[in-house]
């Protein structure tokens, strides 16, 4: 291989492995839940109860905690606990939805175009 095939290799496998933290589950979060307030599930903090995808209300209150990734038990004692059934509010499909600020890493076509732009600069400058 040469120079610049394995700069481009290496620049596309950190910006891979730098998005992928985001993509897996939380579940220390369920283990803190437990742990705080005895039993919970993912449905406590998320509409699917198998995890994942948008959040009840008591999972926005939590991560609008400052502190929810660095100390969990701390944030779920500062609001309390949840209620016996999460009340789930189904989502009609002409709601729209408009996200606040979003926690987490960037996504997958944040990644490919940045994957595009260095491979772009980096040919230009080769063909020079």
């Amino acid at each position: 291989m040469n120079k610049i095939t394995t700069v481009i290799l290496l620049l596309a496998a950190f910006v891979i492995l730098t998005g992928i933290p985001g993509s897996f589950a939380q579940p220390q979060y369920l283990t803190n839940l437990s742990a705080v307030y005895g039993d919970g599930s993912c449905g406590t903090c998320h509409i699917r109860a198998s995890g994942g995808g948008p959040l009840t209300s008591y999972g926005t209150l939590f991560m609008n905690q400052s502190s929810y990734a660095t100390d969990p038990s701390a944030a779920l004692r500062a609001i309390g606990a949840p209620s016996e059934t999460p009340a789930v509010t189904p989502i009609t499909p002409v709601a729209t939805v408009t996200a606040a600020e979003t926690r987490g890493t960037p996504g997958f076509g944040f990644v490919v175009s940045l994957i595009g732009l260095f491979s772009w600069a980096l040919l230009r400058r080769h063909s020079k």
